[in-house]
């Protein structure tokens, strides 16, 4: 377990920046996108299979909680990002 945390430790600059990108410059949000990211992960790193892409697999999460996050928005009528 302490291994894993390392390993997410190590990929949280890449995260944020996947995270600004999808964000579009919303910092504030890119950091919830980011926290609850690594939430996600370490509740399933029991999915993870070691000596795969970890990387790969964050983003993966991330992108599907931004998706869910924008449909969650649309269907609520909320401005997500710069969506004006």
């Amino acid at each position: 377990m302490a291994e894993f945390n390392k390993l997410l430790e190590a990929e949280i600059p890449r995260l944020r920046r996947y995270a600004r990108v999808l964000c579009r410059g919303n910092p504030a949000r890119g950091d919830d996108l980011v926290q609850d990211t690594l939430m996600r992960a370490l509740s399933k790193q029991h999915l993870w299979q070691p000596g795969t892409n970890l990387l790969g697999w964050l983003f993966t999460i991330m992108h599907n909680l931004n998706v869910n996050e924008v449909r969650r928005s649309v269907k609520s009528g909320e401005v997500v990002g710069d969506e004006v």
